[in-house]
């Protein structure tokens, strides 16, 4: 039996997996770090840019159909 079987036979009950639960959410948040000015930055950057795209993407997708009906 490996260790991750093992595990996961002794973690059956509410309590352990509630208190494996707490210990993994304890690890990510000591690792976790606040994010600085500059990469707040940048993903705003990011999302407008995609923004943006879609937005001209899709009007020039209703300007074609609008010139071009289908279907009619």
């Amino acid at each position: 039996m490996s260790k991750y079987e093992a595990q996961k036979v002794s973690e059956k009950s509410i309590k352990a997996r509630l208190s494996r639960f707490y210990q993994n959410t304890k690890r990510i948040v000591k690792v976790a770090s606040k994010p600085s000015r500059k990469e707040y930055w940048l993903v705003t950057k990011i999302c407008l840019i995609g923004i943006v795209i879609l937005g001209v993407l899709s009007y020039v997708i209703q300007l074609i159909f609008s010139v071009i009906p289908i279907g009619s």
